[in-house]
C-alpha cells in the first residue's frame, strides 16, 4: 500500500469514527449513500427482516455480516448502529416521504436544522413549539401519519445527535 493510500485510509477511518461519535446519519451519507441513497428508501426497498435477522432481500444474507467486509469493513459499534437504525427504518412507514419530502428531502438535514429535543419533546428551534403542535397545520398529514412521521423524527433525532 503507497502512503498516499495509507493516508486515505487514516482520512477515511477518522471522518467515519467522527461521523459515527456525532451523527450516525453523516455515516450513511457518506460512506453508504452514494451508491445505496437514502438510507430509509434503501432499507425499505433493499432489506427485509428473516427470523429476527435484518437481511439482505435478495441475497438473504445478514447486514452484521455483510458489513464486516463491506466498503473495506466497519468496527463492531458501527456495525451495531448501522443495522440498528436500519432496521428501524425498514420497519419505518414512507410517511416522512410521502408528506414532507416534496419540500425537506431528507429527515436527518431537517432534524439537524429545525429541530432540537426539550424535556424529551421536539420542539422548532426558532420557535420553541412543539413540533406536535406545527405539523397539525403544516404537511397535510393525518393523525395516525403525523404520529408516526414524530415517532420517525424522535429516533433521527436520537441518531443525528448521537448518545
Amino acid at each position: 500500500m503507497s502512503t498516499f493510500s495509507r493516508l486515505c485510509a487514516v482520512a477515511l477511518f477518522l471522518v467515519a469514527g467522527s461521523a459515527r461519535a456525532s451523527d450516525l446519519h453523516a455515516l450513511w451519507d457518506g460512506q453508504c449513500g452514494g451508491c445505496h441513497g437514502h438510507a430509509g428508501d434503501f432499507a425499505r426497498e433493499s432489506l427485509e427482516m428473516r427470523a429476527g435477522v435484518l437481511t439482505g432481500r435478495l441475497s438473504g444474507q445478514p447486514v452484521t455480516a455483510y458489513l464486516v467486509r463491506h466498503n473495506g469493513g466497519y468496527a463492531a459499534d458501527q456495525i451495531a448502529e448501522l443495522t440498528a437504525m436500519l432496521t428501524a427504518q425498514a420497519g419505518t412507514s414512507a410517511d416522512f416521504r410521502q408528506f414532507c419530502g416534496g419540500c425537506h428531502d431528507n429527515a436527518a438535514q431537517l432534524v439537524r436544522d429545525w429541530v432540537v429535543q426539550r424535556e424529551g419533546v421536539l420542539v422548532g428551534l426558532g420557535s420553541g413549539r412543539p413540533l406536535s403542535e406545527f405539523l397539525r397545520r403544516h404537511g397535510g398529514a393525518d393523525d395516525a401519519s403525523r404520529e408516526r412521521i414524530l415517532e420517525a423524527l424522535t429516533r433521527i433525532q436520537s441518531e443525528v445527535n448521537h448518545r
